[in-house]
């Protein structure tokens, strides 16, 4: 009869070899399902332009305006009226947009709510790369990998100056504006900070790195987390 100290350490192995297993299996269906990406972003910091590049190297759709079209068909209601609310929660007290419907019908922010939740888990069926709207909070970690992407005051503005061709002091006024907006619209829809990280898998700062490295940093952290990318995604196109 084998001591009680070799029947521990079998114990023990068998708990392992389950564990490896299991975890084997968890792997596998990582690379199996269809990969989503969440960019949330400052407003300037390159945020929209990878989304699409890093879209474009993973071989997904990258879903920005494509998200209020699907909302506006999901709730039958123009998709001007969707725009309004979208990411402008501080915009819909009092439910004015109503009065921009066509018919007498009523669009609230539980129904723009619902039908972006729908909307946003749509897309986990084929995958994509999801811009704003808090689909890192709608999703979590289990079903996207979630970036977020920074930049200081002053180089965002620069960007947004030189894109609008505007002076620098109205784009810091705007840059301001706009997080401001979009930190609410967390805030209202999800009761999130939208600058915690403990709400991302990396948050990257574009003060540092150009959009072709912020991809690649993405790309890496996404490998290293088990995703199975397409196998010239790190190919860098000449």
């Amino acid at each position: 009869m084998k001591c009680s100290a070799d029947r521990f350490i079998e114990a023990l192995i068998a708990v392992e070899m389950m564990e490896m297993q299991q975890q084997s299996r968890k792997a596998k269906q990582q690379q199996d399902k269809a990969i989503v990406v969440t960019v949330s972003r400052d407003f300037g910091s390159l945020g929209k332009i990878v989304a699409k590049q890093l879209a474009d190297r993973l071989k997904l759709r990258s879903c920005d305006r494509e998200i209020l079209q699907e909302v506006a068909r999901r709730a039958n209601v123009d998709e001007e009226v969707v725009k309004l609310l979208d990411e402008h929660v501080s915009k819909i007290k009092g439910h004015w947009w109503q009065q921009l419907l066509q018919k007498n019908e009523a669009f609230t922010h539980d129904e723009y709510y619902e039908n972006l939740v729908k909307t946003v888990l749509s897309v986990t069926r084929t995958g994509g790369v999801i811009v704003g709207r808090g689909a890192n909070l709608i999703l979590g970690e289990k079903r996207a990998f979630r970036v977020r992407i920074v930049g200081c005051l002053k180089k965002c503005a620069e960007r947004v100056a030189s894109r609008e061709n505007i002076g620098i002091k109205a784009a810091m006024e705007l840059v301001n504006e706009v997080n401001n907006e979009r930190a609410e619209y967390i805030k209202k829809l999800y009761d999130s900070d939208i600058d915690d990280p403990c709400s991302y898998d990396i948050v990257l700062n574009s003060d540092r790195f150009n959009e072709q490295q912020l991809v690649e940093l993405i790309l890496d952290a996404m490998a290293k987390a088990g995703y199975k990318l397409p196998a010239d995604a790190r190919k860098i196109a000449l």
